[in-house]
């Protein structure tokens, strides 16, 4: 099997922590490549299973796509999963991946299920904060099921349906970029309806770039005009839908945007051509606000972990037996 390489790519997410901090930019693109083999030193290793590390929301906003592309993909091939049943089963799911994550299982198999940033730093959440939790996954996952746009895709012929597949890249002026929508599909007036699960409460500026990726994507490689897309983004907290309107114009400066935020973060590389980074280049934030909820903070700024763990944890909440041992 060939060698892995480092390619160069681009995504809303790696614009955004290239922005918020240089040097965690560089342990999660450079440093921690290649700490997947069994073979990495020790340090190596450390970094990437700290990259994979996701706060609780970003878990609980995982946790809600996963189970609405599992009912679709079960509605693509014929089968109906009950609402019910669909709850339930995410609620179970969620449970044996905070087991998982609470006893470190993660640092043994770092990609093969959830790695909370609370359990790797003993952030002290109360029992009630976990309920809430899973409480909002399951507001998420009914309010889902109540969408009138449910039942648009449900009456959208099989064929009609598109891009319910894992996340892809497609090519912009010879940068792979990674902005394919959740899921999509051709309605009854033969416009192209890309959509796009919102979990929480999202950026607006953010919310435009990650749509014009769609409508790049749409443009480019599905060769459909922005003026026959309807990029339409999905708050399942609030059961609410909203269309965003796109044209050419507002196309041309997504575009623009992608060549600058591009440019810049290669004009950080000592190789451009092949992507090779040296962390003296990326220089640590200030803010010590962004370190501390940094997943790279251990190797990175290691004395505010010291001063967290000389903090008293606050006292237990009086819950029911066994609530503080899962989420729900």
């Amino acid at each position: 099997m060939p060698e892995l390489a480092n390619v160069f790519s681009w995504s809303r997410s790696r614009d955004g922590m290239f922005q918020e901090c240089r040097r965690l930019y560089y342990y999660h693109y450079y440093g921690a490549w290649g700490g997947w083999e069994p073979s990495a030193p020790e340090e190596l290793r450390r970094l990437y299973v700290l990259k994979q590390l996701t706060g609780r929301q970003g878990w609980a906003g995982r946790v809600v796509h996963g189970a609405v592309e599992l009912l679709l993909k079960a509605l693509h091939a014929g089968e109906e999963l009950p609402e019910r049943w669909l709850v339930e089963d995410t609620v179970r799911r969620m449970r044996e991946e905070w087991r998982f994550s609470r006893r470190g299982g993660y640092r043994e198999r770092p990609k093969e299920a959830v790695a909370l940033f609370e359990h790797e730093y003993g952030v002290a959440v109360p029992d009630q904060a976990w309920q809430a939790l899973r409480d909002h996954v399951v507001r998420c996952l009914r309010n889902f099921h109540r969408l009138p746009l449910l039942e648009d895709i449900r009456r959208t012929p099989r064929e009609r349906w598109i891009l319910i597949e894992d996340v892809r890249a497609f090519p912009f002026e010879g940068t792979p970029v990674y902005a394919a929508p959740d899921f999509g599909y051709w309605t009854p007036g033969d416009r192209l309806a890309l959509v796009d699960w919102k979990t929480g409460s999202p950026d607006p500026e953010e919310t435009a770039v990650q749509l014009g990726g769609y409508a790049l994507y749409a443009r480019d490689i599905l060769d459909v005009p922005p003026e026959r897309v309807d990029l339409l983004e999905v708050n399942l907290r609030a059961g609410e839908v909203t269309v965003h309107p796109w044209d050419e114009a507002r196309l041309e400066a997504i575009r623009e945007r992608l060549r600058l935020s591009i440019r810049g973060m290669k004009a950080w590389l000592r190789d451009p051509e092949a992507n090779v980074a040296v962390i003296d280049d990326f220089e640590r934030t200030e803010d010590l606000r962004l370190c501390r909820w940094c997943n790279f903070k251990a190797v990175c700024r290691p004395e505010l972990v010291a001063e967290a763990a000389a903090v008293p944890a606050p006292a237990a909440a009086a819950t029911p037996a066994g609530v503080a041992e899962r989420p729900g």
